[in-house]
């Protein structure tokens, strides 16, 4: 099983929030038994949290150690570019079209827009909680 790691995600494993534990405990679960994967877009949207939260640079990579990343190639941005939805932002498009290209089992994200795009692109879309 290959698991999507987004930003809204990741966010709770550097922030305590309500959801924290369960996202921890799903991505043991699914790195004991396959892979977690993400765009290196991560680290751009997770250093920025961390400056803008005073959060230690050495958490993020930490976490994103434990990730696999994956770059995006020009082609890829051509496709994030020509997904439907005229709601979907950018940056979500181009998590979204890594996804597809790396045909993962699930999208996990807390971003509703991003979750509903997912599904309306045949990806299952999983916030634990």
């Amino acid at each position: 099983m290959t698991s999507y790691l987004d930003s809204s995600t990741a966010a709770k494993l550097l922030i305590d929030e309500p959801e924290s534990q369960a996202v921890a405990r799903h991505l043991d679960r699914v790195s004991a038994a396959s892979n977690v994967v993400s765009s290196v877009l991560l680290e751009t949207e997770l250093r920025r949290l961390a400056v803008r939260e005073e959060l230690a640079q050495a958490a993020v990579t930490e976490l994103l150690a434990s990730v696999d990343i994956v770059e995006p190639s020009r082609s890829l941005f051509h496709e994030a570019g020509l997904l439907p939805g005229r709601l979907l932002h950018s940056l979500d498009a181009l998590h979204l079209a890594t996804a597809l290209r790396m045909e993962v089992d699930e999208v996990v994200t807390f971003d509703q827009r991003m979750g509903e795009a997912a599904q309306q692109m045949g990806l299952t879309a999983v916030s634990p909680s």
